[in-house]
């Protein structure tokens, strides 16, 4: 695996990749929504998944000049992402 920080940083790619993102994020807001509404008991993890999905989507949609929003956003969804799962580590070794 080959880490490359400039992609992080690449401007926006636009509506194509961000509906996957966008839809996977309504998606997991979705899944929390049924799971809350009908058994009352909506994980909070679904939601932030969601959250980093629907940050990742609005880093591909913003304008192609705007480079480093962009690269903050992807990279404040990848913080997200690696927090949840240190946070899950976490409650396994406890």
């Amino acid at each position: 695996m080959e880490i490359r920080p400039m992609e992080l940083f690449s401007e926006p790619s636009g509506w194509e990749t961000a509906r996957v993102s966008l839809l996977s994020a309504v998606a997991f807001f979705g899944i929390y929504a049924y799971f809350e509404v009908l058994y009352n008991s909506g994980l909070a993890s679904t939601l932030v998944i969601g959250a980093a999905a629907a940050l990742s989507g609005i880093a591909e949609f913003v304008p192609k000049d705007r480079r480093r929003v962009a690269g903050a956003l992807r990279v404040t969804a990848i913080g997200i992402l690696v927090a949840l799962m240190l946070r899950s580590m976490w409650r396994i070794a406890a």
